[in-house]
Order: structure tokens, then sequence, then C-alpha cells
């Protein structure tokens, strides 16, 4: 193994950038998060659960298709029905070292955060992504607002600065998204293979703009009748392409 490789071991074992790569800090001291959405389904994940909203963490892990692991002493927001339903796998008992073998990801948000420090160890050893709700220092990975519309997600961070600005943020672009953009995303999508009939990338690239391009004209004009209007305006792109698009 030559120098260079054994350098390039030796920092990831300790948690360092590999050698000759060099890291920008983000202004003002903080972590420069890489923004990042994962594909959660069928993949095993760790719930420590117990601190207040967990039960939001737990919802979304289900809709991402999870399979999710809850590590709880008690039943505080249903557990046991949802064990008895098939949709968690509840162990009744705090957090225990080796509790992270075999799991994609760790979710961390116990009543006592006095343990996080040891999870994040054990994590950092397994080469596991660790969230530890309201203490990144102590975390590999945050998780952001979340806007949803349908397919539509918009996500927001603050780097774990300010969540609760993040938050107020998300309540705005929530006035500013209503669900008709959800709607839209979903018929875009199944312009897709119609579109990809055209041979020519700068030819589809343009339909595509367009066609997006009136549609935000048309939702921005009027949010509840515009998604009508942007779908025949789309039809009517489409015809001039005809040939490619029946």
């Amino acid at each position: 193994m030559g120098g260079q490789a054994l350098l390039r071991g030796r920092d990831r074992a300790a948690g360092k950038p590999a050698s000759g790569l060099q890291t920008r800090p983000a202004k003002g001291g903080g972590v420069t998060y890489f923004p990042l959405m994962l594909d959660l389904r069928g993949r095993p994940v760790l719930l420590l659960a117990g601190g207040p909203e967990t039960s939001v963490k737990l919802k979304a892990l289900l809709e991402a298709g999870a399979r999710v692991t809850v590590l709880a002493e008690e039943d505080a927001f249903g557990l046991e029905a949802l064990e008895r339903e098939g949709k968690i796998r509840w162990l009744k008992r705090a957090y225990r070292e080796g509790d992270l073998e075999g799991y994609f990801l760790v979710i961390s948000h116990p009543k006592d955060k006095a343990i996080h420090p040891r999870v994040k160890a054990e994590a950092d050893r397994r080469g596991v992504f660790l969230v530890a709700v309201d203490d990144p220092q102590n975390a590999s990975a945050i998780l952001p607002a979340v806007l949803r519309r349908g397919e539509l997600v918009v996500a927001l961070s603050t780097s774990g600065a300010a969540p609760a600005l993040a938050v107020r943020l998300k309540e705005r672009l929530a006035r500013l998204f209503p669900e008709a953009y959800g709607e839209l995303v979903a018929f875009l999508r199944t312009l897709r293979p119609r579109i990809a009939q055209i041979p020519s990338f700068e030819e589809r690239k343009r339909l595509w703009y367009r066609i997006v391009d009136q549609a935000l004209e048309e939702l921005d004009l009027d949010p509840r009748e515009g998604l009508g209007r942007a779908k025949e305006k789309a039809e009517e792109a489409l015809k001039e392409v005809a040939a490619w698009t029946r």
C-alpha cells in the first residue's frame, strides 16, 4: 500500500478529511453541511425515543418506508399498537452499547440527552449516520424543517444554529407554495415518458422549461385555477412536436 493510501486510511479512522483535501469552515464558525435526500424504503432505522415531538419523527420515517426499530422504555405515543400492526419493532428499554449494529441511520431523541456522547461514539465507530435532535455537536447529520406538497419537498436548515428560524421560514414558504404545486409536480411526472421520446437534448430542455415557466406563471396569477390552464398550455406545446410526443 502506498504512502498516500496509508495517510487516507489513517485520516478516515481518525474522522479527518483525506490528506491533501482542504475543508472550508462555514461563515460564523458553524459546520458546512452537505444537503441530501435519502431513500429509506426498506432500510433499517433506529429511533431512540422519548423526547418531545418524537412521534413526528416516527411518522416521517414510516411515511418514507423505513424499517423502524424504536428504543423506548415507555409507550408514550402508541408504540404498542404500531408494533401490533407490524409497522415497527419496539424494544422496551433504554439504549445499550451495541444497539446501533446493523442500522443504516440512527435518530436519537431521548428524554435525557446525556447519553448522546456514548451514542455518538458508537455511531462513529460503526460508520452510522446519527441525528441527535437538538444536540448537533453530538451528531453527524441534522434534520431540516420540511415543507411537502406531494412530491415537491422543500427542506430548510440553519445548520443547527437556529431551528426556530427554519420553522418560521417554512411557514412563510407554505403560503408561497400551496397544494397546487404538488399537483403540478404530479402532472409534470406524467409528461416525462412523452418528452423523453424527443431525440435532441436541447429540444427536450427547451420544451421542459417552456412548460414549467408557463405553469409557474399561471399559478402565480391564480393558484386555484391556474393549474388547469397550465395543463392546457403544456398540451399545446406538446402538439407542436406531436411526431415525438403522441
